[in-house]
C-alpha cells in the first residue's frame, strides 16, 4: 500500500474549475445509482465528532473508507480543528492499495467545489450577486475562495459570533484579493446576499425566512449530524425547491430531518430532489424563489477527488 502525505496530495490537487466539474459528475453517477453507499457512521467525541464515509463506484475501480474527525476546542492546543484520512482499495481483489494522509485536506477541497457548484448552478457566473458566509473558520475559507472563484466575484459578506474569526478570515482571503465585509448581524447579512452559505456547528435554526431576498439561495452545510440545525422550519416550508447531496442522508441528518418525514408536511417531500437528479435535467425544476441545497457530504465526494488525485 502506498501512503501518500498531506503535501503530495496537495500538490496532485486539481484545480478548481476541473473539481467542480469532477464533483458535479459524481453528484449525477450517485442519483444514477452509479455508487453503492452504506450508511454514515457517527461518533460522538469529548469536543467535537467522528464521521465515516465509505462506498463503491461502479464507474472507477475502486472502493474508499474516509475517517474525519476533530474537536472544536484543538485550536486552544495549537492543533487543527479536523483531521481525516482517505484508504483506497482495490475493488476487484479487495486490497487496499493507497493511504491518502490528507489531514482532512481533501474534504475541505470537495465540500467547497460542492458549495461553489451549486451557488453557481443556481446564481450563474454574476459579478453583480452578493456572496456571505455564515462561520469564519477554516471551511469559511475553503468555501469563499471556491464560490467566488465560480461566480467571478471578489467580496464575501461575513459573520461569525467571534470577531476574531472574521479577522482572519479576512487576512487568509486578501492573499486571493478577495475582500470581506463584516456584518454586524446574521440578519443583516441575509438582507443583503443573494448566496449565502451557512457552516457552522449550530444546534438550532438562526436562518429566518423573513430576512431573505425573495430569490435568494442557501447552501446549508453545517447540518451533517443529528440534532443540528440552521435553517428554521420556515425557511425549508417556504422554499421553493430543496435540493439534497442523498435524500437518504439529508432525511435523516441534515436539514431535512426535521421535516421531510413529517406527515403533516408533505410539500417538503414533494419540492425536494437530489442534486445528480437536479443537475442531469434542470430543466425539469422552476428555480424562481427561495432555494435551499442541503449538504451531508457523500461518499463518491471521497471516491472522486482520492481517485483525481491518484491519477495526477
Amino acid at each position: 500500500m502506498e501512503i501518500i502525505n498531506k503535501q503530495a496530495i496537495e500538490a496532485n490537487l486539481p484545480d478548481m474549475s476541473t473539481l467542480i466539474a469532477i464533483i458535479k459528475q459524481c453528484y449525477i453517477d450517485y442519483s444514477d445509482k452509479k455508487y453503492v453507499v452504506p450508511p454514515v457512521g457517527h461518533m460522538p467525541l469529548p469536543n467535537g465528532e467522528l464521521h465515516i464515509k465509505y462506498g463503491i463506484s461502479h464507474v472507477q475501480k475502486y472502493a474508499a473508507i474516509k475517517i474525519a474527525s476533530g474537536s472544536y476546542t484543538n485550536h486552544e492546543i495549537g492543533l487543527p480543528n479536523s483531521y481525516g484520512c482517505i484508504m483506497v482499495i482495490n475493488a476487484d481483489t479487495g486490497f487496499p492499495e493507497y493511504m491518502l494522509q490528507d489531514e482532512g485536506i481533501l474534504t475541505d477541497h470537495r465540500t467547497a467545489a460542492a458549495g461553489a457548484l451549486m451557488a453557481q448552478t443556481m446564481i450563474g457566473d454574476n459579478s453583480e450577486r452578493t456572496f456571505g458566509i455564515v462561520g469564519c473558520g477554516i471551511q469559511g475559507y475553503f468555501q469563499s475562495v471556491y464560490t467566488c472563484h465560480a461566480l467571478g466575484i471578489n467580496q464575501v459578506l461575513a459573520y461569525d459570533i467571534k470577531s476574531e474569526n472574521i479577522q482572519s478570515l479576512k487576512e487568509q482571503l486578501a492573499k486571493h484579493d478577495i475582500e470581506v465585509v463584516p456584518c454586524k448581524s446574521i440578519k443583516a447579512l441575509c438582507e443583503s446576499c443573494d448566496v449565502i452559505t451557512t457552516v457552522t456547528p449550530a444546534t438550532s435554526g438562526y436562518i429566518i425566512y423573513d430576512w431573505l431576498k425573495p430569490n435568494a439561495h442557501i447552501n446549508a452545510f453545517g447540518c451533517d449530524t443529528e440534532g443540528k440545525q440552521e435553517l428554521t422550519e420556515n425557511v425549508l416550508q417556504n422554499a421553493s425547491l430543496i435540493l439534497a447531496d442523498s435524500l437518504a442522508q439529508c432525511s435523516h441528518h441534515g436539514e431535512l430531518q426535521y421535516l421531510y418525514n413529517d406527515r403533516s408536511q408533505q410539500h417538503i417531500k414533494r419540492k425536494s430532489t437530489e442534486f445528480g437528479t437536479f443537475l442531469k435535467d434542470q430543466a425539469r425544476f422552476s428555480t424562481s424563489g427561495l432555494t435551499i441545497a442541503d449538504f451531508t457530504g457523500i461518499a463518491p465526494q471521497d471516491i472522486a477527488i482520492a481517485n483525481a488525485v491518484i491519477k495526477q
